[in-house]
């Protein structure tokens, strides 16, 4: 019953793992792959919000400064007329020519270096020892004579926000230039797609950071937010060479970290130009940075929930044994008990001889045992009176077996007791117990007529090395019947 008990428990267990095991997988894959197509999605719904964002503001810019770079494309002819009566720039007052305009004023020789300006961060900044493309282009610009409006840029020195605009001198020697901080521009203000960037990282948790930099590799900094000026070549060598691949493929690229845990971090570089191009300004990289943390706390989830479900399973399984017993236990005990006597009944019988003549060996002994005369008792006072001797006869041989022994009823009134590590001199005694306790038993029933006409019969043997338990019982009968041939009420070993 135990083993069976054992059984049914295991088998429910592994029933409830497998069907938690098996949905909690397909569960898990649908999860993993919803969330990869939705990181697809938000991915590309970010990247798509950015580059709309910046040519809403791009284009917004464009037509809406045409009045400022006016008044900038002025100021430096004015600045070109003032040269030619007076070359000798290092003479000029710019602080008196800023005026009310509140332009920054820079003037670069032919090494673009900064020589002078109003802008004193910036004295001595050279262009060429910094930004060697930037620098072509500014000897372009010096030498073309034409004016030039450039969009937003940075500053190569605090980072800031910029609009730029320049014009050479008409002996190519100086570049003059002007710039105006976006604070104070009001379109500049209202379209900020440096403030939707961070936007966008707070509302997806999978995005970590975006950044806008420009051709030179500088980043834009929001002008209205005081940040620490940093660059392209202030990042990693891997960060740095797709920055350039970027740049100058201007297709997309990306490169990944594993980090511990399982964390994998993404980095997207993502090259932009402007509809309406105004020099390099225009030209840019978007960085965009993601991880899947967010993928890592659901699946973290899911693991739980999948511990919790077996956990809940498992208690379940053993509600259900338990559910299972109650209403089995009827049909276990007829399929392993005698219902008339409560004793093992024929199966369980062999089962159990099966079990000890197995791989695992071992010595026992069997006693066959049999009432005398019962027949008569049947014929003469009736099969309830005769179930009612079998039941009495049952409760004294398990008297007699207690923990040591297996008692069986095989059939009619023919009983089994199997010994396990049985000597002759055990079958002897437990024998000879039976025989008295039935005789015990007579006597104390010497006013009933069914006991006056009853004895029992006990025949034993030994197991032989490699003998069968057919053989056993064979030999065993034997045993029994030389006993009721000799006069019953009395036992014999064979």
């Amino acid at each position: 019953m135990n083993n069976l008990r054992m059984k049914l428990l295991l088998g429910l267990v592994l029933f409830a793992i497998i069907v938690v095991s098996t949905i909690s997988y397909i569960n898990r894959q649908m999860l993993i792959t919803d969330i990869q197509e939705q990181e697809v999605s938000n991915r590309e719904l970010i990247e798509d919000h950015i580059l709309n964002d910046m040519r809403s503001v791009d284009i917004a810019h464009y037509y809406l400064d045409i009045e400022i770079s006016r008044e900038m494309e002025q100021f430096l002819r004015d600045m070109v007329k003032k040269y030619e009566m007076n070359p000798n720039v290092m003479d000029w007052d710019l602080e008196a020519m800023k005026g009310k305009q509140g332009f920054e004023i820079y003037i670069l020789d032919e090494a673009n270096t900064v020589i002078h300006t109003t802008f004193q961060q910036d004295l001595g900044l050279n262009f060429s020892a910094c930004c060697t493309e930037f620098s072509s282009l500014l000897d372009h610009r010096r030498k073309s004579g034409l004016f030039y409006s450039d969009g937003i840029d940075v500053s190569t020195t605090t980072g800031e926000i910029n609009k730029y605009s320049y014009l050479g001198t008409p002996d190519d020697k100086y570049l003059f230039e002007l710039s105006v901080s976006t604070k104070t521009i009001p379109v500049f203000r209202q379209f900020n797609f440096v403030r939707t960037a961070n936007y966008l990282v707070d509302k997806y948790e999978d995005l970590l950071d975006v950044k806008i930099m420009n051709a030179g590799g500088y980043f834009l900094n929001d002008a209205l937010v005081k940040t620490s000026v940093t660059s392209v070549k202030d990042m990693p060598t891997k960060f740095k060479e797709h920055f350039e691949k970027a740049r100058m493929t201007m297709e997309p690229v990306e490169y990944t970290i594993e980090k511990e845990g399982g964390l994998i971090e993404t980095f997207r570089f993502l090259p932009y130009e402007a509809t309406h191009q105004r020099g390099d300004s225009t030209k840019r990289v978007i960085y965009v940075k993601y991880d899947n943390g967010h993928e890592l706390a659901l699946l973290k989830q899911n693991t739980e929930q999948f511990w919790k479900l077996l956990t809940i399973s498992f208690f379940i399984s053993l509600f259900m044994l338990m559910v299972f017993i109650k209403i089995l236990s009827k049909t276990f005990n007829l399929a392993k008990y005698d219902p008339l006597t409560g004793v093992h009944n024929r199966a369980s019988y062999m089962n159990y001889i099966e079990k000890l003549t197995g791989w695992n060996r071992k010595s026992f002994g069997l006693l066959l045992v049999d009432l005398d005369n019962f027949k008569k008792v049947n014929d003469k006072f009736g099969h309830a009176k005769g179930d009612e001797v079998l039941m009495e006869a049952a409760k004294l041989l398990q008297t007699v077996a207690k923990k040591q022994g297996f008692v069986a009823r095989l059939g009619g009134d023919e009983f089994a007791i199997v010994i396990p590590n049985a000597s002759e001199e055990h079958l002897n005694h437990f024998a000879s117990e039976v025989i008295r306790s039935f005789r015990g038993s007579k006597n104390k029933n010497l006013q009933s007529e069914i006991w006056e006409v009853l004895s029992v019969s006990v025949g034993g043997t030994l197991i032989k090395t490699g003998e069968e338990g057919h053989k056993l019982f064979n030999r065993a009968d034997e045993a029994l019947y030389k006993a009721k041939n000799a006069g019953k009420d009395q036992y014999v070993i064979n």
